[in-house]
Protein backbone atom coordinates (compact mmCIF):
# COMPACT_ATOMS: atom_id res chain seq x y z
CA UNK A 1 0.00 0.00 0.00
CA UNK A 2 3.00 2.53 0.95
CA UNK A 3 4.32 1.67 -2.29
CA UNK A 4 1.15 2.53 -4.29
CA UNK A 5 1.39 5.71 -2.46
CA UNK A 6 4.66 6.77 -3.21
CA UNK A 7 5.48 5.75 -6.56
CA UNK A 8 4.51 9.25 -8.23
CA UNK A 9 6.78 11.00 -6.04
CA UNK A 10 9.59 9.47 -6.86
CA UNK A 11 10.96 12.73 -7.74
CA UNK A 12 10.69 13.79 -3.58
CA UNK A 13 14.43 14.22 -2.83
CA UNK A 14 14.86 16.39 -6.00
CA UNK A 15 16.51 20.44 -4.86
CA UNK A 16 13.44 21.88 -6.04
CA UNK A 17 10.45 23.67 -4.78
CA UNK A 18 5.98 22.73 -5.17
CA UNK A 19 4.95 25.76 -7.22
CA UNK A 20 1.32 24.89 -5.67
CA UNK A 21 0.97 23.64 -1.60
CA UNK A 22 -1.98 22.69 -0.21
CA UNK A 23 -2.66 25.85 1.46
CA UNK A 24 -2.74 27.98 -2.18
CA UNK A 25 -4.79 25.36 -3.77
CA UNK A 26 -7.29 26.40 -0.67
CA UNK A 27 -7.01 29.85 -1.04
CA UNK A 28 -7.43 29.10 -5.01
CA UNK A 29 -10.55 27.86 -3.70
CA UNK A 30 -12.27 30.53 -2.22
CA UNK A 31 -11.46 32.81 -4.45
CA UNK A 32 -13.12 30.71 -7.62
CA UNK A 33 -15.93 30.53 -5.28
CA UNK A 34 -15.80 34.07 -4.54
CA UNK A 35 -15.36 35.20 -8.24
CA UNK A 36 -18.07 33.16 -9.33
CA UNK A 37 -20.50 34.50 -6.64
CA UNK A 38 -20.17 37.67 -7.50
CA UNK A 39 -20.10 37.13 -11.37
CA UNK A 40 -23.72 35.18 -11.08
CA UNK A 41 -24.76 38.11 -9.18
CA UNK A 42 -23.64 40.61 -11.25
CA UNK A 43 -25.40 38.70 -14.47
CA UNK A 44 -28.11 38.09 -12.83
CA UNK A 45 -28.85 41.92 -12.15
CA UNK A 46 -28.20 42.20 -15.77
CA UNK A 47 -30.53 39.72 -16.96
CA UNK A 48 -33.28 41.35 -14.77
CA UNK A 49 -32.75 44.87 -16.21
CA UNK A 50 -33.31 44.41 -19.22
CA UNK A 51 -36.83 42.35 -18.49
CA UNK A 52 -38.36 45.55 -17.26
CA UNK A 53 -41.41 43.96 -17.82
CA UNK A 54 -40.78 41.12 -15.15
CA UNK A 55 -39.00 43.94 -12.88
CA UNK A 56 -40.63 47.35 -13.18
CA UNK A 57 -39.09 48.57 -9.88
CA UNK A 58 -36.13 49.42 -12.25
CA UNK A 59 -37.56 52.33 -14.26
CA UNK A 60 -38.38 53.92 -10.60
CA UNK A 61 -34.53 54.98 -10.17
CA UNK A 62 -36.04 56.88 -6.80
CA UNK A 63 -36.48 53.30 -4.67
CA UNK A 64 -33.69 51.75 -3.24
CA UNK A 65 -34.43 48.54 -5.05
CA UNK A 66 -32.86 50.15 -8.17
CA UNK A 67 -29.54 50.15 -6.96
CA UNK A 68 -27.77 47.15 -7.35
CA UNK A 69 -25.31 47.88 -5.07
CA UNK A 70 -28.71 46.80 -2.33
CA UNK A 71 -28.76 43.61 -3.85
CA UNK A 72 -25.21 43.05 -4.42
CA UNK A 73 -25.14 43.91 -1.02
CA UNK A 74 -27.60 41.52 0.48
CA UNK A 75 -26.41 38.76 -1.15
CA UNK A 76 -22.80 38.95 0.03
CA UNK A 77 -24.01 39.19 3.65
CA UNK A 78 -25.99 35.95 3.01
CA UNK A 79 -22.99 34.38 1.38
CA UNK A 80 -20.71 35.68 4.53
CA UNK A 81 -23.52 34.14 7.00
CA UNK A 82 -23.40 30.63 5.10
CA UNK A 83 -19.65 30.14 5.24
CA UNK A 84 -19.49 31.24 8.95
CA UNK A 85 -22.36 28.51 9.97
CA UNK A 86 -21.30 25.84 7.37
CA UNK A 87 -17.47 26.14 6.93
CA UNK A 88 -16.57 24.50 3.80
CA UNK A 89 -13.28 25.47 3.39
CA UNK A 90 -11.68 23.41 6.43
CA UNK A 91 -8.92 21.55 5.38
CA UNK A 92 -10.83 18.35 6.51
CA UNK A 93 -13.78 18.85 4.04
CA UNK A 94 -11.25 20.52 0.87
CA UNK A 95 -9.10 16.95 1.49
CA UNK A 96 -12.52 14.64 0.64
CA UNK A 97 -14.81 15.44 -2.49
CA UNK A 98 -17.81 14.27 -1.41
CA UNK A 99 -17.22 16.56 1.64
CA UNK A 100 -16.63 18.85 -0.02
CA UNK A 101 -19.72 19.40 -2.49
CA UNK A 102 -21.72 18.42 0.30
CA UNK A 103 -20.51 21.22 2.42
CA UNK A 104 -20.86 23.93 -0.21
CA UNK A 105 -24.08 22.49 -1.24
CA UNK A 106 -25.51 22.99 2.38
CA UNK A 107 -24.07 26.63 2.40
CA UNK A 108 -25.49 27.42 -1.02
CA UNK A 109 -29.08 26.40 0.47
CA UNK A 110 -28.30 28.44 3.70
CA UNK A 111 -27.05 31.12 1.34
CA UNK A 112 -30.71 31.14 -0.31
CA UNK A 113 -32.72 30.73 2.94
CA UNK A 114 -30.94 33.73 4.68
CA UNK A 115 -31.50 36.26 1.00
CA UNK A 116 -34.96 35.09 0.83
CA UNK A 117 -35.53 36.18 4.46
CA UNK A 118 -33.78 39.18 4.09
CA UNK A 119 -35.83 40.04 0.81
CA UNK A 120 -39.42 39.10 2.63
CA UNK A 121 -38.20 41.65 5.66
CA UNK A 122 -37.13 44.42 3.37
CA UNK A 123 -39.59 44.24 0.09
CA UNK A 124 -42.63 43.45 1.96
CA UNK A 125 -45.63 44.18 -0.49
CA UNK A 126 -42.87 43.45 -3.56
CA UNK A 127 -42.06 40.26 -2.24
CA UNK A 128 -41.95 38.92 -6.20
CA UNK A 129 -39.71 41.35 -7.47
CA UNK A 130 -37.11 39.58 -4.80
CA UNK A 131 -38.11 36.46 -6.23
CA UNK A 132 -38.37 37.21 -9.83
CA UNK A 133 -34.34 38.62 -8.81
CA UNK A 134 -33.64 35.19 -6.64
CA UNK A 135 -35.02 32.47 -8.56
CA UNK A 136 -32.66 33.10 -12.34
CA UNK A 137 -29.72 33.54 -9.61
CA UNK A 138 -30.29 30.55 -7.96
CA UNK A 139 -31.08 28.42 -11.32
CA UNK A 140 -27.42 30.08 -13.30
CA UNK A 141 -25.57 29.41 -9.45
CA UNK A 142 -26.01 26.04 -8.75
CA UNK A 143 -24.67 24.32 -11.93
CA UNK A 144 -21.88 26.98 -12.48
CA UNK A 145 -20.59 25.98 -8.88
CA UNK A 146 -21.04 22.23 -9.80
CA UNK A 147 -19.00 22.79 -12.83
CA UNK A 148 -16.46 24.68 -11.08
CA UNK A 149 -16.06 22.68 -8.08
CA UNK A 150 -15.79 19.37 -10.96
CA UNK A 151 -13.03 20.92 -12.56
CA UNK A 152 -11.16 22.04 -9.20
CA UNK A 153 -11.56 17.96 -8.17
CA UNK A 154 -9.84 17.02 -11.21
CA UNK A 155 -7.32 19.28 -11.07
CA UNK A 156 -6.26 18.11 -7.54
CA UNK A 157 -5.65 14.55 -8.32
CA UNK A 158 -2.52 15.84 -10.45
CA UNK A 159 0.02 14.15 -9.04
CA UNK A 160 1.94 18.35 -8.38
CA UNK A 161 -1.12 19.22 -6.59
CA UNK A 162 -1.94 16.39 -3.93
CA UNK A 163 -1.94 17.08 -0.28
CA UNK A 164 1.45 15.48 1.68
CA UNK A 165 1.49 14.15 4.70
CA UNK A 166 4.15 13.50 7.05
CA UNK A 167 3.41 11.80 10.30
CA UNK A 168 5.70 12.99 13.77
CA UNK A 169 6.40 9.60 15.62
CA UNK A 170 6.23 5.91 14.63
CA UNK A 171 4.52 3.56 16.41
CA UNK A 172 2.18 0.79 15.92
CA UNK A 173 -0.79 2.66 16.70
CA UNK A 174 -0.34 5.77 14.10
CA UNK A 175 0.55 2.86 11.40
CA UNK A 176 -2.42 0.81 12.35
CA UNK A 177 -4.94 3.38 12.29
CA UNK A 178 -3.05 4.77 9.05
CA UNK A 179 -3.44 1.52 7.49
CA UNK A 180 -7.07 1.62 8.23
CA UNK A 181 -7.46 4.81 6.85
CA UNK A 182 -5.56 3.43 3.48
CA UNK A 183 -7.35 0.48 2.90
CA UNK A 184 -11.15 2.02 3.62
CA UNK A 185 -9.88 4.07 0.77
CA UNK A 186 -11.32 7.11 3.01
CA UNK A 187 -7.54 8.72 2.94
CA UNK A 188 -7.39 11.08 0.40
CA UNK A 189 -4.13 12.55 1.36
CA UNK A 190 -0.72 11.28 0.21
CA UNK A 191 1.09 10.21 2.90
CA UNK A 192 5.07 9.95 2.48
CA UNK A 193 6.36 8.28 5.69
CA UNK A 194 7.37 8.98 9.10
CA UNK A 195 9.72 11.64 11.06
CA UNK A 196 11.47 10.19 14.37
CA UNK A 197 14.65 10.65 16.22
CA UNK A 198 14.67 7.47 17.76
CA UNK A 199 16.92 4.63 16.68
CA UNK A 200 15.16 1.90 18.16
CA UNK A 201 12.17 2.01 15.65
CA UNK A 202 11.92 -0.98 13.46
CA UNK A 203 10.76 0.28 10.54
CA UNK A 204 10.27 -2.53 8.44
CA UNK A 205 7.11 -3.53 10.32
CA UNK A 206 5.98 0.34 9.57
CA UNK A 207 3.83 0.54 6.16
CA UNK A 208 5.56 3.69 5.61
CA UNK A 209 9.42 4.44 5.39
CA UNK A 210 11.10 6.29 7.84
CA UNK A 211 12.63 9.26 6.60
CA UNK A 212 14.45 10.71 9.29
CA UNK A 213 14.55 12.80 12.46
CA UNK A 214 14.13 16.49 12.51
CA UNK A 215 16.83 17.57 10.06
CA UNK A 216 14.54 15.46 7.67
CA UNK A 217 11.53 17.44 8.44
CA UNK A 218 13.75 20.59 7.88
CA UNK A 219 14.53 19.68 4.37
CA UNK A 220 10.95 18.68 3.51
CA UNK A 221 9.35 22.21 4.86
CA UNK A 222 11.89 24.04 3.33
CA UNK A 223 11.08 22.38 0.07
CA UNK A 224 7.34 22.81 0.52
CA UNK A 225 6.85 19.61 0.33
CA UNK A 226 4.49 19.25 3.58
CA UNK A 227 1.11 20.33 3.91
CA UNK A 228 -0.15 18.36 7.01
CA UNK A 229 1.80 17.14 9.98
CA UNK A 230 0.03 14.75 11.86
CA UNK A 231 1.71 14.10 15.16
CA UNK A 232 1.45 10.66 17.36
CA UNK A 233 0.61 10.64 21.01
CA UNK A 234 4.15 10.12 22.33
CA UNK A 235 5.51 13.09 20.47
CA UNK A 236 3.32 15.59 23.16
CA UNK A 237 5.39 14.54 25.55
CA UNK A 238 8.65 14.83 23.83
CA UNK A 239 9.80 18.23 23.78
CA UNK A 240 12.63 17.46 20.76
CA UNK A 241 9.81 18.14 18.17
CA UNK A 242 8.58 21.21 19.49
CA UNK A 243 11.07 23.53 17.54
CA UNK A 244 9.98 22.15 14.41
CA UNK A 245 6.87 21.56 14.69
CA UNK A 246 6.71 25.79 15.62
CA UNK A 247 8.72 26.16 12.29
CA UNK A 248 6.07 24.56 10.40
CA UNK A 249 3.47 25.86 12.01
CA UNK A 250 4.76 29.45 10.75
CA UNK A 251 4.95 28.28 7.37
CA UNK A 252 1.66 27.28 7.21
CA UNK A 253 1.41 24.01 7.56
CA UNK A 254 -1.31 22.27 9.14
CA UNK A 255 -0.73 20.51 12.47
CA UNK A 256 -3.33 17.78 13.42
CA UNK A 257 -2.96 15.49 16.21
CA UNK A 258 -3.50 12.02 15.12
CA UNK A 259 -6.75 10.94 16.94
CA UNK A 260 -7.99 14.73 14.97
CA UNK A 261 -6.49 13.42 11.75
CA UNK A 262 -8.00 9.83 12.35
CA UNK A 263 -11.67 11.78 13.13
CA UNK A 264 -11.65 13.54 10.15
CA UNK A 265 -10.63 11.02 7.58
CA UNK A 266 -12.60 8.27 8.86
CA UNK A 267 -15.43 9.79 10.71
CA UNK A 268 -15.33 8.02 14.02
CA UNK A 269 -13.72 8.77 17.16
CA UNK A 270 -10.11 6.85 17.55
CA UNK A 271 -10.32 4.96 21.18
CA UNK A 272 -6.82 5.12 22.62
CA UNK A 273 -4.95 5.03 26.43
CA UNK A 274 -6.66 5.77 29.17
CA UNK A 275 -5.51 9.37 29.40
CA UNK A 276 -6.93 9.97 25.48
CA UNK A 277 -10.53 8.27 26.56
CA UNK A 278 -10.65 10.86 29.71
CA UNK A 279 -10.54 13.57 27.03
CA UNK A 280 -12.85 12.47 25.11
CA UNK A 281 -15.60 11.86 28.03
CA UNK A 282 -14.55 15.44 28.91
CA UNK A 283 -15.72 17.02 25.46
CA UNK A 284 -18.79 14.82 25.04
CA UNK A 285 -19.99 15.82 28.27
CA UNK A 286 -18.77 19.90 27.65
CA UNK A 287 -20.38 20.09 24.34
CA UNK A 288 -23.22 22.54 23.93
CA UNK A 289 -24.22 23.06 20.27
CA UNK A 290 -25.77 26.72 19.23
CA UNK A 291 -28.74 28.07 19.93
CA UNK A 292 -29.27 28.25 16.15
CA UNK A 293 -28.54 24.59 16.29
CA UNK A 294 -30.67 23.37 18.91
CA UNK A 295 -33.50 25.49 17.23
CA UNK A 296 -32.70 23.19 14.07
CA UNK A 297 -32.90 20.20 15.67
CA UNK A 298 -36.03 21.18 17.51
CA UNK A 299 -38.34 21.93 14.11
CA UNK A 300 -36.13 18.82 12.55
CA UNK A 301 -37.64 16.65 15.02
CA UNK A 302 -41.06 18.42 14.81
CA UNK A 303 -41.46 18.16 11.56
CA UNK A 304 -40.10 14.55 10.98
CA UNK A 305 -42.67 13.72 14.22
CA UNK A 306 -45.58 14.92 11.69
CA UNK A 307 -44.70 14.08 8.63
CA UNK A 308 -44.04 10.89 10.19
CA UNK A 309 -47.10 10.28 11.75
CA UNK A 310 -49.10 11.34 9.22
CA UNK A 311 -47.37 8.71 7.07
CA UNK A 312 -47.79 6.06 9.96
CA UNK A 313 -51.58 6.64 9.61
CA UNK A 314 -51.69 6.51 5.82
CA UNK A 315 -49.57 2.92 5.75
CA UNK A 316 -50.87 1.39 8.74
CA UNK A 317 -53.90 -0.34 7.66
CA UNK A 318 -51.61 -2.48 4.72
CA UNK A 319 -49.16 -2.69 7.30
CA UNK A 320 -51.86 -4.19 10.07
CA UNK A 321 -52.87 -6.70 7.78
CA UNK A 322 -49.48 -8.22 5.92
CA UNK A 323 -48.44 -8.06 9.83
CA UNK A 324 -51.47 -10.31 10.83
CA UNK A 325 -51.72 -12.74 7.89
CA UNK A 326 -47.91 -13.24 7.78
CA UNK A 327 -47.46 -14.75 11.33
CA UNK A 328 -50.31 -14.94 14.28
CA UNK A 329 -49.33 -12.44 17.18
CA UNK A 330 -49.73 -8.41 17.68
CA UNK A 331 -49.31 -5.56 15.08
CA UNK A 332 -47.02 -3.56 17.08
CA UNK A 333 -44.44 -4.21 19.44
CA UNK A 334 -43.01 -2.36 22.20
CA UNK A 335 -39.71 -2.60 24.08
CA UNK A 336 -37.54 -0.84 26.99
CA UNK A 337 -34.92 0.79 25.77
CA UNK A 338 -32.08 3.49 27.80
CA UNK A 339 -32.50 6.94 26.70
CA UNK A 340 -31.48 10.35 27.57
CA UNK A 341 -29.25 10.24 30.33
CA UNK A 342 -30.18 6.44 30.89
CA UNK A 343 -33.76 7.09 31.54
CA UNK A 344 -35.96 4.46 29.87
CA UNK A 345 -39.02 4.42 27.73
CA UNK A 346 -40.73 1.66 25.95
CA UNK A 347 -40.13 2.15 22.08
CA UNK A 348 -42.48 1.19 19.44
CA UNK A 349 -41.87 -0.68 16.37
CA UNK A 350 -43.48 -2.83 13.72
CA UNK A 351 -43.69 -6.71 14.71
CA UNK A 352 -40.96 -8.18 12.62
CA UNK A 353 -40.28 -11.29 14.35
CA UNK A 354 -42.60 -14.26 15.49
CA UNK A 355 -43.68 -14.21 19.10
CA UNK A 356 -42.03 -15.33 21.83
CA UNK A 357 -38.68 -15.01 19.48
CA UNK A 358 -36.61 -14.66 22.83
CA UNK A 359 -38.51 -17.36 24.87
CA UNK A 360 -34.90 -18.56 25.91
CA UNK A 361 -33.28 -15.19 26.52
CA UNK A 362 -32.16 -12.13 24.51
CA UNK A 363 -28.86 -12.85 22.00
CA UNK A 364 -27.05 -11.21 19.08
CA UNK A 365 -29.26 -11.90 15.99
CA UNK A 366 -27.17 -13.47 13.15
CA UNK A 367 -27.65 -12.64 9.50
CA UNK A 368 -30.39 -14.96 8.57
CA UNK A 369 -32.18 -15.36 11.92
CA UNK A 370 -34.92 -17.66 11.93
CA UNK A 371 -37.04 -15.62 14.23
CA UNK A 372 -37.79 -12.86 11.24
CA UNK A 373 -40.91 -13.12 9.64
CA UNK A 374 -41.12 -12.67 5.65
CA UNK A 375 -42.75 -9.51 5.70
CA UNK A 376 -40.13 -8.40 8.96
CA UNK A 377 -37.56 -9.28 6.47
CA UNK A 378 -39.30 -6.52 3.86
CA UNK A 379 -39.72 -4.23 7.03
CA UNK A 380 -36.42 -4.14 8.33
CA UNK A 381 -34.74 -3.28 5.07
CA UNK A 382 -36.29 -1.02 4.09
CA UNK A 383 -36.61 0.53 7.76
CA UNK A 384 -40.26 0.49 7.64
CA UNK A 385 -40.33 -1.23 11.16
CA UNK A 386 -39.22 1.83 12.95
CA UNK A 387 -41.86 3.84 11.52
CA UNK A 388 -43.54 4.05 14.41
CA UNK A 389 -41.08 5.49 16.59
CA UNK A 390 -42.13 9.20 15.33
CA UNK A 391 -44.76 8.66 18.55
CA UNK A 392 -41.72 8.50 20.70
CA UNK A 393 -40.22 11.55 18.75
CA UNK A 394 -43.41 13.93 18.96
CA UNK A 395 -43.32 12.71 23.29
CA UNK A 396 -39.91 14.13 23.29
CA UNK A 397 -38.16 10.22 24.21
CA UNK A 398 -36.52 10.27 21.03
CA UNK A 399 -34.74 12.78 18.39
CA UNK A 400 -34.91 11.81 14.54
CA UNK A 401 -31.08 11.81 14.39
CA UNK A 402 -28.71 10.11 17.10
CA UNK A 403 -27.60 6.96 18.39
CA UNK A 404 -29.78 4.02 18.35
CA UNK A 405 -31.45 3.54 21.82
CA UNK A 406 -30.07 -0.34 23.09
CA UNK A 407 -31.99 -2.08 25.96
CA UNK A 408 -30.91 -1.90 29.39
CA UNK A 409 -29.06 -5.36 29.78
CA UNK A 410 -27.61 -4.75 26.59
CA UNK A 411 -26.49 -1.46 27.88
CA UNK A 412 -25.00 -2.92 31.00
CA UNK A 413 -23.21 -5.61 29.57
CA UNK A 414 -21.26 -2.85 27.07
CA UNK A 415 -20.61 -0.72 29.59
CA UNK A 416 -18.19 -3.39 31.07
CA UNK A 417 -16.20 -3.95 27.76
CA UNK A 418 -16.36 -0.45 26.82
CA UNK A 419 -15.78 1.32 29.38
CA UNK A 420 -17.60 5.15 27.73
CA UNK A 421 -19.98 3.69 26.19
CA UNK A 422 -22.22 5.47 28.92
CA UNK A 423 -21.01 8.69 26.75
CA UNK A 424 -23.71 7.68 24.19
CA UNK A 425 -26.68 8.78 26.89
CA UNK A 426 -25.41 12.16 26.54
CA UNK A 427 -27.66 12.50 23.77
CA UNK A 428 -31.66 11.95 22.94
CA UNK A 429 -31.62 8.33 20.80
CA UNK A 430 -32.30 8.85 17.43
CA UNK A 431 -34.62 6.87 14.45
CA UNK A 432 -31.72 7.25 12.50
CA UNK A 433 -28.06 8.26 12.99
CA UNK A 434 -24.07 8.46 11.71
CA UNK A 435 -23.55 4.88 12.94
CA UNK A 436 -26.63 3.02 11.12
CA UNK A 437 -25.54 4.58 8.12
CA UNK A 438 -22.20 3.64 8.15
CA UNK A 439 -22.29 0.12 9.37
CA UNK A 440 -24.94 -2.54 9.39
CA UNK A 441 -26.21 -3.58 13.35
CA UNK A 442 -24.03 -5.14 15.57
CA UNK A 443 -23.44 -8.93 16.16
CA UNK A 444 -20.56 -9.01 18.36
CA UNK A 445 -18.97 -6.62 20.70
CA UNK A 446 -15.99 -5.90 18.45
CA UNK A 447 -18.77 -4.46 15.98
CA UNK A 448 -20.58 -2.46 18.82
CA UNK A 449 -17.31 -0.75 19.73
CA UNK A 450 -17.04 -0.19 15.99
CA UNK A 451 -20.40 1.40 16.41
CA UNK A 452 -19.54 3.57 19.47
CA UNK A 453 -16.79 5.25 17.30
CA UNK A 454 -19.31 6.65 15.07
CA UNK A 455 -21.86 7.54 17.44
CA UNK A 456 -19.10 9.39 19.40
CA UNK A 457 -18.20 11.03 16.64
CA UNK A 458 -21.55 12.03 15.89
CA UNK A 459 -21.85 13.22 19.64
CA UNK A 460 -18.96 15.61 19.14
CA UNK A 461 -19.07 17.16 15.82
CA UNK A 462 -23.15 17.94 15.37
CA UNK A 463 -23.68 19.80 12.77
CA UNK A 464 -25.85 21.30 9.88
CA UNK A 465 -24.11 19.36 7.48
CA UNK A 466 -24.07 16.12 9.20
CA UNK A 467 -27.37 15.81 9.60
CA UNK A 468 -27.83 16.48 6.04
CA UNK A 469 -25.63 13.82 4.99
CA UNK A 470 -27.51 10.89 7.74
CA UNK A 471 -30.61 11.77 6.36
CA UNK A 472 -29.53 11.76 2.93
CA UNK A 473 -28.13 8.46 3.29
CA UNK A 474 -31.08 7.56 4.96
CA UNK A 475 -33.04 8.17 2.18
CA UNK A 476 -31.00 6.32 -0.07
CA UNK A 477 -30.91 3.19 2.01
CA UNK A 478 -34.93 3.49 2.19
CA UNK A 479 -35.08 3.57 -1.67
CA UNK A 480 -32.80 0.73 -2.33
CA UNK A 481 -33.82 -1.75 0.38
CA UNK A 482 -30.49 -1.73 2.13
CA UNK A 483 -31.31 -1.44 5.43
CA UNK A 484 -30.06 -4.25 7.98
CA UNK A 485 -27.27 -5.09 5.33
CA UNK A 486 -25.89 -7.56 7.72
CA UNK A 487 -27.68 -8.09 10.88
CA UNK A 488 -30.86 -6.99 12.87
CA UNK A 489 -30.27 -4.88 15.39
CA UNK A 490 -29.35 -7.05 19.05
Amino acid sequence: MAGSLLMPLSDLLLPRKRRWTARRWRWLLIGGDTLIFLFVLSYALFLVSMNRAAFPIVIDTSSYLWNPFYWEVQGGLAWLIALYRVRPYDQLYTCSDCRGILSMACALGLMLACWLLFLVLSCQDDVFIGLAMLLPFACMLVPIFGLWRACYASLRKFVLFETLTVIVGASTISDAALNELCHSEQCAMTILGYVDESLCVDDSRLAWPLLGGRMALHDLLASDLVDILVVSPDCYVDLVFYPILAEAQARGVQILSLADFYEGMAGKCFLLQDPDLWKLVTRVYHYRGSLLYRCWRRLLDLGAGVLGLMLLFCMLPLLALLIRLDSPGPVFYRQERMGYRGRSFRIWKFRSMCVNAEAHGAFWAGANDMRVTRVGRFLRATHLDELPQVINILRGEMSLIGPRPERPMFVSQLEQVLPVFHCRLEVKPGLTGWAQVKMPYARSYGEAAVKLQYDLYYIQHQSFVLDVSILLQTVLDVLWCSGRRAAPEM
